[in-house]
Order: structure tokens, then C-alpha cells, then sequence
């Protein structure tokens, strides 16, 4: 039997490892993006804050589909295909993301910072509890975002019924990327918001 120079054992092995290393290197898994929504004076910072009011606002609960319980963030191809982009992904859950824009939008634009979220405080009595079921939000990385909900606004106790209704919106991406995406998809929750603070003002004592 011939025998293997131990010198040239080792340097094929060595080679071997630095091949392993460099293929390792190439093959490097892109890294991962996290994204939240933002609220009014973020994405329109000119937007004037409203005259202060002594109102006291419970937000939630917010509900959304089951599609869009995860982290990935959805992007509609269509009518019914969805694609979930793992390396796309939102910050947190996205119905808390949505409820804190909601919230920190009708601070803005009713000028109260009386604003919790449910499941609040025992110790906080709103003067109108917000609830808002979304049946659609996602969008078309070409086109344009979707967000579609159902809304109620109720009284202290949350049994009597104020006003309530299904409001649609649809937002253009400025281009076909993902920040594009979440832009668009703040700014559809920004006009969301502006209707429900013009409901809320609408129900306030008038003086």
C-alpha cells in the first residue's frame, strides 16, 4: 500500500476548509428589513394639530384577517394570490401597529393626549371607545394599497351605539419597493383617521 505524505494530508485538508469557507461566504442569506407604520406628523409632517379638547379617547380592539397575523408583510398579486416575503417583515403585531397609528393620529388631530388602548386601564373612563375591524389591508408592490374597515364609535360603557360604518381607501406607491409599500399603507390610515376624528368632532357637546 502506498503511503500519503502527511504534509500532503494536511495541506489537502487546509485546502479543502478554505474552499468550505469561501463557498460559505458566497452564499451569504440576505439580510432581514423590519418596517411599522407611521403616524400623520411623520409621513406629513405640515399636518396642523388640532385646537386642544378635553376628551378622553379608548382605542380598540383593533382586529385584521387571519392572512395578515404574521410577520411577514402581504403584497396582493391580483385578485386572490398573496405572497409573503420573509426577509419583508413588520417590526411587531401588526393590529398594534395599526391601532397605535390610529391613536397617535386622533391625538394629533382632536389635540388630546387622553388616549389609551385596549385593553385599557380599569381606572380610564373614555368618552368614546374607537373599534375598528380591518377586513383588507395589503397592497400591490406595482400599483397601490388597499385598506378596507369596518368602525364603531360608542360610549363610555361601550353599549350604546354613536355611529358606525365601512370606509375604503386606496393609496399609490410612489415606486414598487417595500418602504414604498408601508408609506402608502400609512398614509391610506392617515385619510382613515381624518374621517373618524370628523366623526368624533361631530358628536362632541357643542358649546
Amino acid at each position: 500500500m502506498k503511503r500519503i505524505p502527511i504534509g500532503s494530508l494536511v495541506s489537502g485538508l487546509c485546502l479543502l476548509l478554505l474552499t468550505t469557507l469561501l463557498a460559505g461566504c458566497g452564499g451569504k442569506s440576505p439580510s432581514v428589513a423590519y418596517y411599522s407604520l407611521a403616524s400623520i406628523e411623520k409621513i406629513a409632517p405640515d399636518t396642523k394639530a388640532g385646537p386642544r379638547l378635553d376628551v378622553a379617547l379608548g382605542v380598540g380592539p383593533v382586529t385584521v384577517p387571519e392572512y395578515l397575523k404574521r410577520a411577514q408583510i402581504a403584497t396582493r398579486y391580483g385578485a386572490t394570490r398573496y405572497m409573503f416575503n420573509d426577509f419583508q417583515r413588520w417590526a411587531g403585531m401588526i393590529e398594534q401597529d395599526i391601532a397605535l397609528a390610529i391613536g397617535n393620529n386622533l391625538g394629533l388631530l382632536l389635540g388630546t393626549d387622553k388616549i389609551m388602548f385596549f385593553p385599557w386601564q380599569h381606572n380610564f373612563k373614555p368618552d368614546y371607545r374607537v373599534a375598528v375591524e380591518i377586513i383588507q389591508f395589503d397592497s400591490d408592490l406595482s400599483g397601490e394599497a388597499l385598506l378596507s374597515a369596518r368602525w364603531t364609535i360608542s360610549d363610555t360603557s361601550g353599549e350604546r351605539l354613536l355611529a358606525s360604518g365601512k370606509s375604503d381607501y386606496r393609496q399609490a406607491l410612489a415606486k414598487p419597493s417595500y418602504e414604498a409599500l408601508v408609506d402608502a399603507e400609512s398614509l391610506a390610515l392617515a385619510e382613515f383617521s381624518r374621517m373618524l376624528a370628523e366623526e368624533l368632532k361631530g358628536l362632541l357637546p357643542q358649546k
